[in-house]
């Protein structure tokens, strides 16, 4: 009965006005010009909200009891189709829906996205979803983004286990990928170019596309040859990297590396020039912050005794991240929380402590030894984060030798288990950012999590999965419901954790006051005034990062517009002052 009164909220003057205006259908259709289009808005309202079948049936019948003409039947409002034809592929369901379908529906639904375009650049995720808790039932989606818009779904599978055959599964894709970039799309009078940017996934579905061995073997590694070994687990020690030649895509292509490579991969076969080395960027999502981070979090909290916390510190640790909770600005999703619940941590909460509650919380609690290596690894990750296209270019060969001593140094801080896969990647990252020109920002898998979270969510019940996601989608294309991810809106409050700002002055400001002509009183920082953070590896004003005293707030007032700001600055309690750190990714919240 929720949505019925969330529904009755949201259009109370309609409903008043049906009531007062029509009595019977005659009524109804000899005034129809002058009729709100309730279905429709209804529709849309449904379809966004995720609004249950029974309950959307339970609404509409208290709908028509109040006179309105609604349909009966939640099926009949939202169109939905009455079946959906799945082939049973790869040793679970398979449906195909087609890449040049969801390119035009993109298109079409927002013309002005893609008046001056020539080309259309597509970026591939495919990623696998177990559905349900008590049983190994999981989708594979392969799913595609344009432009930022919200990724479409162009394959769905699912099974008890990943599709039998990556050959398989990857066959109707393939085809039609191989159509588009021989002979482009056309829309309206125009022909536009396909090209395949990127595959972002995880290293499971990374060495499933590539036919190669995952990420546990001796030659896991998908940039060099370094080879592992065991201790119990496959580890890549210090002397294992000296020396290690990078691979090259001729002998990647021509099957020479059998200790690495399963197969000849069915991207290789495509002929539309798909590289396995270049086109598949780690990604920072997976392969950092629930790798690297949260693996050094577990060894400083239950690892072993070199580089584990006492609980004394780690209630330190814990406390002054709870006290950072609601500090964080209104762009985060998740607040931070005690290294207690480190287990149900997600990635957002993961990146949120490398980038800036980590330097934070860790000063003075852990060894300097401890400190001045994560430093390393959040300096780092900050430079390729980097939105500003010539800072990151000046400085992207530091951050490759930064990531290169941490992988290096790792193994005498943490210990000679510390050293995995994920812990060695990360040498080759600043090779992506590199090659693409963007920021790391751009060759994540964050939007795509996003997407697959959605999906799982519109299956509610066990019986054919991709037939009910299907119909969701459907539904949402019928209700032109696939947007391009608002405009990042930063809240502007005169709110400590909501007014500082970067200048494109780049001097700081703290708004104190909103005007309705969206100008802002602001107050300025002396340059003067700011202090670095750390100075090693890096000094972090040049970073932005800094601290301001209480004391030292000797301010001017100035009237600034909304174009004059940036960036946002997280500003976080500090020593009798704060700590203001640029933040460097996008909007986790709308």
């Amino acid at each position: 009965m929720a949505y019925i009164r969330k529904w009755r909220r949201y259009h109370t003057e309609e409903q008043d006005f049906y009531k007062s205006s029509f009595s019977s259908e005659s009524e109804c259709h000899s005034d129809a010009d002058n009729v709100p289009d309730v279905v429709g808005d209804l529709s849309k309202w449904a379809t966004q909200s995720g609004c249950s079948r029974s309950s959307l049936n339970d609404l509409l019948t208290v709908l028509r009891k109040h006179g309105l003409r609604v349909p009966r039947d939640s099926r009949t409002l939202l169109q939905t189709p009455r079946s959906v034809n799945t082939l049973q592929k790869c040793g679970g369901d398979y449906l195909y829906l087609g890449i040049e379908s969801g390119i035009l529906k993109v298109v079409s639904t927002h013309p002005e996205q893609f008046s001056d375009a020539n080309e259309i650049s597509l970026t591939f995720n495919v990623d696998g979803v177990p559905l349900f808790k008590s049983t190994n039932v999981q989708m594979w989606p392969i799913l595609c983004s344009i432009k930022k818009f919200e990724p479409f779904v162009v394959a769905l599978f699912c099974g008890n286990s990943k599709p039998s055959s990556v050959h398989d599964y990857l066959s109707d894709f393939l085809v039609e990928l191989n159509n588009l970039v021989q002979n482009g799309i056309s829309v309206g009078d125009d022909v536009l170019t396909v090209s395949v940017g990127s595959f972002i996934c995880d290293a499971p579905a990374r060495a499933f596309l590539k036919c190669t061995k995952g990420h546990n073997a001796y030659y896991a590694c998908e940039r060099c040859t370094i080879k592992g070994r065991w201790n119990g687990r496959v580890v890549f020690s210090l002397n294992d990297e000296r020396n290690t030649p990078l691979r090259s895509e001729a002998s990647f292509n021509n099957f020479e590396y059998k200790d690495h490579q399963i197969d000849i991969s069915p991207l290789i076969n495509a002929g539309i020039g798909i590289s396995c080395m270049k086109s598949f960027p780690l990604d920072y999502m997976h392969l950092v912050c629930l790798g690297v981070v949260k693996r050094m979090l577990s060894f400083l909290k239950s690892g072993p005794r070199q580089c584990r916390l006492s609980g004394q510190q780690l209630d330190i640790l814990s406390g002054k991240l709870s006290a950072l909770n609601g500090k964080m600005p209104r762009e985060f999703a998740r607040q931070p929380r005690s290294l207690y619940y480190l287990d149900r941590w997600k990635a957002t909460e993961l990146r949120q402590f490398l980038l800036y509650t980590g330097p934070l919380v860790l000063r003075s609690v852990v060894s300097n030894q401890v400190y001045n290596h994560f430093l390393t690894l959040s300096v780092a990750m900050s430079i390729l984060l980097e939105s500003d296209e010539d800072f990151r270019h000046d400085h992207i060969s530091y951050a490759r030798e930064l990531l290169k001593y941490f992988v290096k140094t790792s193994e005498m801080v943490y210990g000679d288990t510390f050293v995995s896969y994920n812990i060695h990647s990360p040498i080759h990252i600043a090779d992506d950012v590199e090659h693409y020109g963007v920021s790391l920002n751009e060759l994540s898998a964050f939007q795509f999590e996003n997407h697959l979270q959605k999906l799982k969510k519109s299956v509610r019940k066990a019986q054919n999965p991709i037939a009910q996601v299907t119909k969701r989608i459907v539904e949402m294309e019928k209700m032109n419901c696939r947007q391009l991810p608002k405009r990042i809106h930063i809240s502007v409050s005169t709110q400590k954790k909501d007014s500082c700002f970067l200048l494109k002055s780049r001097e700081i400001v703290f708004v104190k006051e909103k005007r309705d002509d969206k100008k802002y009183v602001c107050d300025v920082l002396k340059r003067s005034n700011l202090e670095s953070f750390y100075d090693s590896p890096y000094n972090s004003k040049l970073l932005n990062t800094v601290v301001v005293k209480k004391r030292n707030m000797h301010l001017k007032r100035k009237l600034l517009e909304h174009t004059d700001f940036e960036k946002k600055l997280i500003c976080l309690p500090w020593d009798r002052g704060y700590l203001l750190i640029p933040m460097l990714h996008g909007m986790e919240r709308w």
